[in-house]
Parts: C-alpha cells; sequence; structure tokens
C-alpha cells in the first residue's frame, strides 16, 4: 500500500513538472495576456516555475506587470506591476543590449498608464529596436516583435521598414 501511494505522489510530480516552458508560445501570447486573465496567470505560473534565462526572465516580468492589470486592489496592483518593472529593469542593466529586453520595456512603456510614470525608455528603445532588430538570431522571434510594432501604431512607415531589413 505504500508503495502505491508513492507512486501516486511521484506520478502526480512528475506531471507537474513534465510541462516545459514553451518560450515561442509565451511571446506569441503576451499581448493575448492583457485582455485574458487566464492565458495571463497560466503563463505567469510556468514562467515563476522555469525561467531561468535572461531572456525567459525578461518574460516573467512582462507577465508580472501585465498580471497587475487583471487584479482588483489597487494597491496590490501597484505592488504586482512594480515587481515586474524592478524586475525588468534589473535585467537591462544587467544586458543593456537584449533586444528582447529593450522591446518589452518599450512595449509596456507606451501602454502604462501616465500615472505609474514609467515612460523614461520609450524613445531610446524605439532607436533601439530600430537598430537592432535585425541581430535576433530566431525568424519568429522577429516576426512577432514586428507584428506587435506594427499593430502598435507607434512607429513610422519608415521605421517599419528599417526594421524589416
Amino acid at each position: 500500500m505504500t508503495i502505491k501511494i508513492l507512486l501516486f505522489f511521484l506520478m502526480i510530480g512528475s506531471h507537474a513538472s513534465a510541462q516545459e516552458l514553451n518560450l515561442l508560445k509565451i511571446r506569441k501570447e503576451y499581448s493575448l495576456a492583457v485582455k485574458d486573465e487566464s492565458i495571463c496567470e497560466n503563463n505567469l505560473n510556468l514562467l515563476r516555475a522555469k525561467a531561468k534565462e535572461t531572456t525567459d526572465r525578461g518574460y516573467l516580468a512582462v507577465y508580472e506587470m501585465v498580471f497587475a492589470k487583471h487584479m482588483g486592489n489597487p494597491f496590490r496592483k501597484l505592488g504586482q506591476f512594480n515587481k515586474g518593472k524592478n524586475l525588468l529593469e534589473t535585467l537591462i542593466k544587467e544586458e543593456p543590449s537584449n533586444v528582447e529586453l529593450r522591446f518589452i520595456r518599450w512595449s509596456v512603456q507606451t501602454h502604462a498608464p501616465s500615472i505609474l510614470n514609467y515612460s523614461n525608455d520609450i524613445k531610446k528603445d524605439k532607436s533601439y529596436i530600430i537598430d537592432h532588430l535585425y541581430t535576433l538570431q530566431h525568424r519568429d522571434v522577429k516576426e512577432i516583435i514586428y507584428k506587435y510594432i506594427k499593430g502598435a501604431n507607434s512607429f513610422s512607415e519608415d521605421e517599419l521598414k528599417e526594421l524589416m531589413k
């Protein structure tokens, strides 16, 4: 009987840890997470458990900030947002040439309410993205970022053409 119980708990534990971090899926669902609390919460929990690399942790930071949008209490919202913001700023200080981190910060700052006073780097990050998006190795990642940027209507036609080089 004890062996059966032990096997049962081992199977549950292996099932819970079997879900791997699919960063491409998380990237694709980033814009959906703003409106869909379940997508946001599921990806946030996965990132909290599995994010190890800098870019993974960048998406953890942004999902922490986006999750604040789904909270009711304004004080908890602010604390949640700041938790993600502080992590993102730390990551960018550690790796300022990471294009995805700069994109994440740009996307948050572009859409953050002015009361949060989080918009100081929009122009700098936008310029950095324009100048360095081509350096990303993964074509799907470039396409996800480009699609997001194009939909944000914050880049001119000339800037969008520059991004496609």
